[in-house]
């Protein structure tokens, strides 16, 4: 079933790629416990209830009592990866929460989208996430630790989308890409075909048109009790391989008052 995350902004980035410039290979492993507004934008939709916080040398999760279904991401800022070259980039990640409650989400995610605006990547990304996902009662699976893979391309999700028991609370997400196939790989094992948990085919140069591609990484959940300090967290965000593209420092900035930028998710229930 497909699931809406919504990320509520005032600030909407307008950046288009008017020239090429190129970069070093990217990486934080946020050891400095603070955001690197010089790599990252922080979009919260509700940053009282759900947010992301740098401390103890690594990128955590935490949120308040929550009924509603509420995202916290960091966005490439400035740059994106070329889908001319292959690329990889990976994340470690830690997630242990649990309850016994049905329908509650808690997830931490990497990803990428299309372009350099949250206007075509809410409704065009792919996604690798280790969640907690509780359905209701009658929920025969034997565990709700997984892990989830999905994309979308204009706001309508995939049919590939897919989860996998997940046997630990750390890990490591991997995303990588290989041009001359047009393969994006998610994993939770390592990179390429050989270690592929989902193969998307003919999405980055085919569905969305050969264009840069921005990268993403947080969390969202739904439906929980608050989600303290050391419960879900990102850590060692590396990008091992490919082509980073710059594109230019928001040219424009529109207020939207209250909008809504969404990104497409799936959960089990």
């Amino acid at each position: 079933m497909k699931k809406l995350i919504t990320i509520s902004a005032v600030l909407v980035l307008m950046a288009v790629t008017t020239s090429v410039a190129y970069a070093a290979l990217k990486s934080d492993d946020f050891s400095d416990n603070s955001m690197d507004t010089s790599m990252w934008t922080l979009y919260e939709d509700n940053h009282d209830s759900v947010w992301l916080n740098e401390t103890s040398g690594r990128l955590e999760l935490r949120s308040t009592a929550v009924a509603e279904d509420l995202v916290a991401v960091y966005v490439a800022n400035g740059w994106g990866l070329s889908p001319m070259e292959d690329f990889s980039f990976k994340a470690d990640f830690h997630n242990s929460f649990t309850s016994g409650d049905p329908h509650t989400w808690a997830t931490v995610m990497l990803g990428i989208g299309k372009g350099s605006d949250l206007v075509a990547i809410r409704g065009n990304n792919a996604i690798i996430d280790a969640a907690w996902d509780r359905s209701d009662e009658s929920d025969p699976s034997p565990s709700n630790s997984v892990f989830g893979y999905s994309y979308t391309v204009d706001g309508n999700e995939s049919e590939f989308s897919f989860q996998e028991t997940r046997d630990s609370s750390d890990g490591t997400l991997y995303v990588s890409y290989d041009t001359g196939l047009d393969k994006l790989y998610l994993s939770h094992t390592g990179y390429w075909e050989i270690n592929a948990s989902d193969t998307i085919s003919g999405l980055l140069k085919g569905e969305w048109g050969g264009g840069v591609v921005s990268l993403f990484l947080g969390g969202d959940v739904e439906n929980i009790v608050a989600m303290n300090s050391g419960v879900a967290y990102l850590d060692n965000f590396a990008v091992d391989s490919g082509t980073i593209v710059l594109v230019p420092e928001p040219a424009t900035i529109c207020l939207l008052g209250i909008g809504a930028l969404s990104l497409i998710r799936r959960k089990k229930h």
